[in-house]
């Protein structure tokens, strides 16, 4: 009976190693889904590892529902290439509605960004950190007009923050019912700039 149910043990153990793992994701084709961006860099005298060391950071995106259809629609940022902001038409299938949108940026380097609904009016506005060698590097912020469009009016909130931000998040950090705003920046250092060392004890 012992050998039994040890032979039974054995090849319940044999075939479960021979089980093929379940597949946890699935590659979308670009045509199917319609989302065509590339975060391209192109290295050049102004622009490359020693000149700019954050150069490789990435840029940002951020997934959230902007007109409130219940689909969670995708938002690019590009460092030398245009934000893009994609909407779900569901079926795993978006439009680019970058250019009608008002979102596509300027000629600035774009990295970190996030969803909030900044004014309290039901609808998702964007804000992106903004970097890059040459300024102006304010971020920006994209107040939703409610019909798939957007108005920059980081100035205007007093969040057009100018130094050299990878990133941001909102969140109420005083308990006060209010957003707050943290906002993540790095130096602006080269490496012609004097290297300091740090020791800790």
């Amino acid at each position: 009976m012992k050998s039994c149910f040890s032979l039974v043990f054995i090849i319940f153990v044999i075939s479960a190693c021979q089980r093929e793992p379940a597949i946890q994701f699935s590659k979308l084709d670009p045509d199917k889904t319609g989302i065509h961006f590339i975060n391209s860099l192109t290295e050049t005298h102004q622009y490359n590892y020693f000149t700019y060391p954050y150069m490789y950071l990435g840029g940002g995106v951020a997934i959230g529902d902007i007109n409130n259809d219940g689909l969670e629609d995708i938002f690019f940022t590009g460092n030398m290439v245009d934000n893009k902001l994609y909407l779900n038409k569901g079926e795993f299938e978006f439009e680019d509605i970058s250019q009608d949108a008002g979102i596509t940026g300027d000629d600035r380097w774009y990295s970190g960004t996030t969803f909030v609904d900044i004014n309290g009016d039901g609808y998702l506005d964007i804000y992106c950190a903004v970097g890059g060698k040459n300024p102006p590097n304010n971020n920006v912020l994209y107040i939703n007009n409610q019909d798939n469009t957007f108005s920059e009016r980081g100035k205007e909130y007093g969040i057009d923050c100018d130094g050299n931000s990878m990133h941001a998040t909102f969140f109420d950090y005083d308990s006060d019912g209010d957003l707050d705003l943290y906002v993540i920046n790095y130096p602006p250092t080269s490496f012609t700039a004097p290297v300091e060392y740090y020791h800790y004890m």
